[in-house]
């Protein structure tokens, strides 16, 4: 099985979708939440972007035990600022002496992840399965109450108060700085309407 890269873009396969559905305890939260976002549209540069460097080689993982599936590469707008850092010319300093160009090498796994992958998509959806799988990780059994509203929230205040209540409930077990963590990736997450309002708000209190 060949290595995956930056460009491939993941789609879940009959197993993923039915793992997703059932839960059935399988896969760690990380990997739950990785299969969660192979939708068939974001490449795994997006996914590194959104759930830093190790999203990488958990998609690798998911590949190998058959919860995901290639369906092609990033289309070429997304690949292009790829080229930007490593095919920087030569420039000749003020005494006349060429400057060495950086060697690919050089170009670090982070910078490649951003110039490779497209602005990530801001999406109810995901915000609510992304504070499922926090929920789960972060309080186990002890999160079912607010899990619960998360699961009823059908409106957008709904939601949003419920999100609230799922980071208070993580800062008082977890603690304040992994809720403002939350918090932080929830904001990037929301669509824009939805944003204002909630990082309007003060979620977390020391």
């Amino acid at each position: 099985m060949s290595e995956l890269t930056l460009a491939d873009v993941l789609r879940k396969t009959s197993t993923g979708r039915r793992e997703q559905q059932q839960r059935s305890q399988a896969l760690s939260a990380r990997l739950r939440h990785v299969l969660i976002l192979c939708d068939g549209q974001r490449a795994i540069g997006e996914l590194c972007a959104l759930m830093g460097q190790e999203a990488q080689q958990l998609t690798q993982e998911l590949l190998a035990a058959g919860f995901v599936e290639r369906v092609g590469l990033a289309s070429a707008p997304e690949l292009a600022p790829v080229e930007v850092p490593l095919k920087l010319t030569s420039k000749t300093s003020a005494q006349g002496s060429a400057v060495p160009e950086p060697s690919p090498s050089s170009v670090s796994a982070s910078q490649l992840a951003r110039a490779v992958a497209p602005p990530p998509r801001r999406s109810i959806a995901l915000s609510r399965m992304y504070m499922f799988d926090m929920l789960e990780r972060l309080l186990g059994a002890q999160s079912g109450p607010a899990r619960a509203h998360l699961r009823a929230a059908d409106q957008p205040e709904a939601l949003l108060a419920a999100l609230q209540e799922c980071l208070a409930l993580i800062a008082e077990i977890a603690g304040p700085v992994q809720a403002d963590k939350v918090r932080r990736q929830l904001c990037d997450m929301l669509p824009e309407d939805y944003r204002q309002g909630f990082a309007g708000q003060e979620l977390v209190t020391s």
